[in-house]
């Protein structure tokens, strides 16, 4: 009696164990998440975009999206091993390197950045703007992006009077009051600044300069390469519906997924994006040379230190 019954037991064990054998073979593997940090702008519309298609669960792979409130912050996840990559830009790329933080370009974005004059400065021109004040955060894109105009239009980095205001949204509000003369401004500010009767003078864009990237950590590349290049393939889909359809489709995705306020509902330009591909090296050695000469990175940096493999 014992026997039959440690038989029957032994018996109904192996019948669960195939059972579960067969469940696992049948199920499909749960698709990677990549943690990606971005800040409020333009450049992570198709982000916005591949979120409310699916598209992302279309390649296989699972957005995690984490807007951040400042740089700081989104460099904090980072650095915890909280996120896997950052939307950033050229200068943050050099500074990442600088600080131990092995993270490769990967791709780049959209973003642009619009030199303006505000409404009462009497600038209506660069050629206008000599000795003027102009809002910036030091030792960072924006400086960067200001010289770069600058030297394109044949001015030196001294043109104009940089006054340091860390904060995006403060550099808004004095131009806004006319506590300075001049911002440059990434988007939602700058369509603000301009609809508050601002002048817009040049942009990085206008100028050759697309600094903004994507990018990965590398411990990120090694372990899910293959995601991230179905994140990219996501992507170019997000980047063909943008390109391809009316912005009143989809502009509340816009609002609320890109951080543009509701009251320019109606008055959003965007730019024209661009597929995936990486910077041109030449372009990104400009940049690391002037973040060396800053101080931000050392001279011994290289372009082929900063862009990442995806096999």
């Amino acid at each position: 009696m014992k026997k039959t019954i440690l038989k029957r037991a032994a018996a109904l064990l192996l019948a669960a164990l195939a059972a579960a054998g067969l469940a696992a073979c049948g199920r499909q593997p749960e698709p990677d998440t990549l943690r990606i940090g971005v800040m409020y702008s333009s450049d992570i519309i198709p982000l916005a975009v591949m979120k409310d298609q699916k598209l992302d669960e279309k390649q296989g792979v699972v957005l995690d999206m984490q807007v951040f409130s400042s740089a700081n912050d989104r460099d904090a996840a980072l650095q915890a091993g909280e996120l896997d990559g950052v939307f950033t830009d050229f200068i943050g790329a050099c500074i990442y390197q600088n600080a131990g933080l092995d993270v490769k370009i990967t791709g780049m974005t959209d973003g642009d950045y619009l030199l303006l004059a505000g409404p009462d400065s009497g600038v209506t021109t660069l050629a206008d703007a000599a000795g003027k004040s102009i809002a910036i955060s030091e030792n960072t894109l924006i400086e960067y992006a200001l010289d770069y105009i600058l030297t394109q239009e044949g001015y030196g980095a001294d043109y104009l009077k940089k006054e340091v205001v860390p904060r995006i949204p403060d550099r808004l509000e004095m131009l806004r009051s006319g506590e300075v003369d001049l911002c440059l401004l990434p988007e939602p500010f700058a369509t603000l600044a301009l609809t508050d009767g601002a002048v817009e003078l040049g942009s990085a864009n206008t100028a050759g300069l697309y600094p903004a990237v994507s990018a990965f950590t590398q411990s990120a590349i090694d372990g899910k390469a293959g995601a991230i290049r179905k994140y990219y393939a996501a992507y170019d889909e997000a980047v063909d519906y943008v390109n391809n359809t009316p912005l009143s489709e989809y502009e509340p995705v816009v609002i609320a997924g890109a951080g543009f306020p509701e009251e320019l509902a109606g008055r959003i330009e965007l730019p024209v994006f661009r597929k995936n591909a990486l910077p041109d090296a030449a372009v990104l050695s400009d940049a690391v040379a002037w973040a060396s000469g800053k101080g931000l990175c050392p001279a011994s940096l290289t372009p082929a230190d900063l862009l990442g493999d995806l096999g």
